[in-house]
This record gives structure tokens, C-alpha cells and sequence, in this order.
């Protein structure tokens, strides 16, 4: 049973002026009953019902109601008048205070919508602030890294230029761009990566790698002195030329 309808309204003037009085007290103690389960089942009662649980199937006293008019079947259901305009009242009510609480409810959902909306384009307008925020960091720190590179790129330049005389440019050049390969992050060139980096002595051994003249030649390596000789004794041989 629903909390919204605990009880019904009972006027004791009808119950001592109406045709209950006509009845038997049995009578009435069944109309007392079937007006509980009436109530309870908010007006859905068969005759049937009422005579298996409240009459243990005798219908006496039932019926003896029936014929003095204070209760009726109607479609093989009990009708009991005053309950149903207790009930048809309660419903009016019901579907009133359901009209305002969805009137309520949809003021409620359009404020909560409209303050979402607002929320949410903060949020975004908020999010939106962060990331250009975030961007500008990223391209400042790009920046500064890529001015520190390039400061220390140049300091290294500086450092190898000093033998131009000795080495001359094109084996510096080699040297350099060798020496500046960036690592895969991009944070360091190959001879900072060096634990020591003697300038001088790495020039030396890079000369002699290559078998490199003081006047600033690179003499043929023993490699490309064998495959002349080669060429030469196969040209001797054949008459021809190898390649």
C-alpha cells in the first residue's frame, strides 16, 4: 500500500443514519473488512475475492450488503461509492502534485542545463588557455634549447677553425660535421657525448686516418694504392684499361 494513502475517511453520522444499520453485525464486520481491502487495492476488488478471504466462502453476509445498497458489484468487481470519491480526490491530488514536480523537475533541468553549458565553456574556454599556454612553453623551450645548440655549435666551430692552416677547410668541414651528429633526442652532438674531447689530438688522428699531407693534400689510401697497382698489372696483361 502506498504511504500517500494510509487510511480513508470515515463519517461516523452515515455510518449511524445509513442502511449499515440494516444489516447484521456481521454484516458490518464484513463491510469493515472489504472496505480495508478495498482501500489497499485502490478500488480493485472481485465479488469472488471478497467471499473466499474475507467471507471463508460464505457469501451471506456479503450479499446482505449488496441488497441494502451499501456496496455494489459492477462488473463482477466490488464498487464501494464513498471510497471511489476518495480515491478519484486522492488521484486529482496525486496528478496535481505530479504536474508540479515535473514543472519543478524541468525548471531544475533547464537551470542545471544552462549551468552545465556555462561549466562546460568554461572548462573549455579554461582548457583552451592551458593548452596555448602550454604551446608557448613548448615553443620558448624549443627556442632557448635550439639557441643553446647552436651557441655551443658554434663554440666547437671556433675550436676546429683555429687549425684551418694546418688542416685546411675540407677536412675540417668533415671533422665538424661528424663531431656535431645530434643523438637521437636531439639533446647532444657526438662530442659532447665523448668523455674526454682533446681537439687537437682528435684533428691528429683524424689526419692520419686519412693519410693526410702537411701541405694540406690527402695522399691515396693504402686501399685505393692497391687497386691502381691492380688496374695497372690488368691493363699490362689484357691491353685494356680496368676500371
Amino acid at each position: 500500500m502506498a504511504k500517500e494513502l494510509p487510511f480513508f475517511k470515515f463519517e461516523p453520522s452515515q455510518w449511524d443514519n445509513g442502511n449499515i444499520q440494516l444489516c447484521s453485525f456481521e454484516a458490518k464486520g464484513v463491510f469493515i473488512s472489504v472496505c480495508s481491502m478495498y482501500w489497499q487495492r485502490l478500488g480493485d476488488v472481485p465479488y469472488k475475492l471478497a467471499v473466499q478471504k474475507i467471507c471463508n466462502g460464505n457469501a451471506a453476509a456479503l450479499d446482505s450488503l449488496i441488497e441494502e445498497d451499501v456496496v455494489k458489484v459492477i462488473g463482477g468487481l466490488i464498487c464501494i461509492d464513498f471510497l471511489n470519491e476518495q480515491l478519484s480526490e486522492f488521484e486529482n491530488i496525486s496528478h496535481t502534485n505530479s504536474e508540479n514536480a515535473r514543472s519543478g523537475w524541468e525548471k531544475r533541468r533547464i537551470n542545471a542545463t544552462a549551468k552545465q553549458s556555462q561549466s562546460e565553456g568554461n572548462a573549455i574556454r579554461e582548457e583552451k588557455k592551458r593548452e596555448d599556454e602550454k604551446k608557448e612553453e613548448n615553443i620558448n623551450n624549443a627556442a632557448a634549447k635550439a639557441a643553446t645548440i647552436e651557441t655551443r655549435k658554434s663554440d666547437f666551430m671556433n675550436k676546429v677553425s683555429i687549425h684551418l692552416d694546418t688542416y685546411g677547410k675540407e677536412m675540417l668541414r668533415e671533422f665538424f660535421d661528424y663531431w656535431t651528429e645530434m643523438n637521437d633526442k636531439g639533446k647532444k652532438m657526438r662530442f659532447e657525448m665523448e668523455k674526454v674531447f682533446d681537439i687537437n689530438r682528435r684533428l691528429k688522428t683524424w689526419a692520419k686516418n686519412l693519410n693526410f699531407r702537411s701541405n694540406g693534400t690527402i695522399k691515396s689510401t693504402k686501399l685505393e694504392q692497391d687497386r691502381n697497382r691492380l688496374s695497372e698489372s690488368m691493363r699490362l696483361i689484357t691491353g685494356k684499361s680496368e676500371v
